[in-house]
């Protein structure tokens, strides 16, 4: 075996020892995979992030002008900010779905989750489908 090649420069040992030390940071700094909704002297309530996506994508999902639907969820300032990304259908009515969608996610947030204090709610059309084949 030729050990000539497992011998490294200064700067290669600093590169490599950089690029770990950056990817122990990324791993450090990811959001964490459950959003706490409330913590008093009893206990806390979370919902993890993947189950609150679910929760507001099948939302979305039940119009009828909505062919399908991708939510996230932050949290900036004590507000929880929804951005909802859609593929809509041809005869979807924007306005009307951007209305009722605000409508339901802050219920969802109020009556589920016991939640007042809403942020933002972002829908951004992200493509058009074709309508069903109906014979």
């Amino acid at each position: 075996m030729n050990w000539d090649l497992l011998h490294f420069t200064t700067t290669q040992y600093v590169l490599i020892w950089s690029m770990l030390g950056f990817l122990v940071l990324l791993l450090c700094l990811r959001p964490p995979a459950t959003l706490t909704i409330l913590r008093d002297d009893k206990g806390a309530l979370r919902i993890s992030r993947h189950a609150l996506h679910r929760l507001i994508e099948t939302c979305c999902e039940q119009l009828g002008g909505i062919a399908s639907a991708r939510a996230q969820v932050t949290r900036s300032r004590g507000k929880f900010n929804v951005t909802i990304r859609l593929k809509v259908r041809p005869n979807a009515k924007l306005d009307a779905i951007q209305g009722y969608l605000a409508q339901e996610v802050g219920d969802i947030f109020r009556e589920n989750l016991g939640i007042a204090e809403m942020g933002r709610v972002e829908v951004k059309v992200v493509g058009v489908t074709p309508a069903p084949a109906t014979f």
